[in-house]
């Protein structure tokens, strides 16, 4: 018995919920993944959609014992559509999420885990959607990966950013620039992503190297209404097979004791 689940076709998109193993182990965590395979030119949002467009959301049913995480949020794309810019996801992706189970959860059992899946696809127009989706996955001592799922599971690892690197922040203007410490020479990022909204404008920012350090600009955003305590950054980079890195910034007048270092 293997966790099978049938894909949901929505407009211009397809949806599924699947599992990176074939099996739960008691008291060991798993990864979900809700599949996305968009139609060409069409993409959905990360948790930042930049100036137009929704996240997706998901909203779990699970047997007694079991608890699903929030979404792991791979590394986005920037799409300009006109004069906007937005932040997400097209082809196929897996946004995965850690499952906990239950320590005295059955083997030779079956857990049923059902979600609703909340979406909005868009090219030119946007189109909202939503589907229940459920996976009965059985339950053993061994959870060898599922072969089906293995490279986009693989995929979403290697866009979803490393440990927070420690940043500092300063307004000057309409500016916003944040400076830290690389993890290596080797890393050149070519784009930055903000999670939070309203701190930067979502135009491109400007990057640049001084030694060791990584300087970050952007423009601030219009409806900025105020230093936060901080903020979190995604760091890509076109190179093959490059990780993306998030920093963590906090504006230059505040407190960085107990920072995150990078792992």
């Amino acid at each position: 018995m293997t966790a099978r689940a049938t894909p949901i076709a929505g407009e211009h998109i397809e949806v599924e919920l699947v599992s990176e193993n074939t099996a739960l182990v008691p008291g060991q965590t798993a990864f979900l993944g809700l599949r996305l395979q968009h139609e060409p030119g069409w993409h959905t949002y990360w948790i930042n959609p930049g100036d137009s467009g929704l996240p997706t959301r998901l909203s779990w049913t699970l047997p007694q014992g079991f608890s699903a995480g929030e979404i792991a949020w791979p590394a986005p794309t920037r799409f300009k559509v006109d004069n906007l810019y937005n932040f997400g996801y097209t082809g196929e992706v897996v946004l995965p999420i850690a499952l906990a189970v239950p320590a005295n959860a059955p083997p030779g059992s079956s857990a049923t885990l059902a979600v609703e899946a909340k979406w909005l696809v868009c090219h030119e127009v946007c189109v909202p959607g939503k589907a229940q989706l459920k996976l009965d996955v059985p339950v053993a001592t061994k959870a060898p990966t599922d072969s089906r799922y293995r490279p986009a599971f693989a995929q979403a690892r290697l866009t979803t950013p490393l440990a927070t690197l420690p940043a500092r922040a300063r307004i000057a203007g309409d500016r916003i620039t944040v400076t830290f410490a690389t993890p290596g020479p080797s890393f050149v990022p070519s784009d930055a992503f903000v999670a939070q909204k309203q701190i930067v404008a979502n135009t491109p920012p400007t990057i640049s190297r001084q030694g060791e350090t990584l300087i970050v600009d952007f423009a601030k955003s219009e409806y900025f209404a105020g230093e936060p305590m901080d903020f979190d950054l995604v760091l890509t980079s076109r190179a093959t097979n490059a990780p993306a890195w998030q920093g963590r910034a906090v504006f230059s007048n505040k407190n960085v004791a107990n920072s995150p270092t990078p792992r």
